[in-house]
């Protein structure tokens, strides 16, 4: 998928969104975590500081350079652009040595951790965010 085109890259995201509408909230997380998990990972593309710079959901998918934080806003944008009733609460973490995380329902759900892989915190030792951007950051980017 992620080797294709960029019109067929959004055909396919488009898709995956139609179908976790309706889903349960665990089963939407672990499709939205497998979808990002394939995407071709590059060493730094975007800049916690430079959010306002950051691209919209299409721009990320069109340019396809997705390092660790370009992974998270597109889980993000994917779980935000789905108005899933579940899910009451999203933010992008730094937890730490350059590896960001996404936080779902004040902290429950971790995507990103490990890729393709929904984390209940309860299940992580010693797990430590050093700081944290909730969604209303970059949700104008979607609208």
């Amino acid at each position: 998928m992620w080797e294709t085109h960029p019109d067929k890259r959004l055909v396919v995201w488009h898709q995956l969104r139609h179908e976790c509408k309706t889903l349960p909230l665990e089963e939407t997380l672990q499709k939205t975590a497998f979808f990002w998990s394939k995407a071709p990972l590059a060493l730094h593309y975007l800049h916690w500081d430079t959010v306002e710079s950051w691209p919209n959901p299409w721009e990320l998918i069109s340019d396809d350079i997705y390092c660790d934080l370009a992974l998270c806003l597109g889980i993000s944008y994917t779980l935000l652009m789905l108005d899933h009733p579940e899910i009451n609460d999203l933010c992008i973490a730094d937890a730490g040595e350059g590896h960001y995380v996404v936080l779902v329902n004040n902290k429950k759900y971790i995507l990103n951790w490990s890729h393709g892989i929904v984390l209940n915190t309860s299940s992580i030792q010693n797990f430590n965010i050093t700081r944290s951007m909730d969604s209303a950051m970059f949700t104008h980017k979607i609208q």
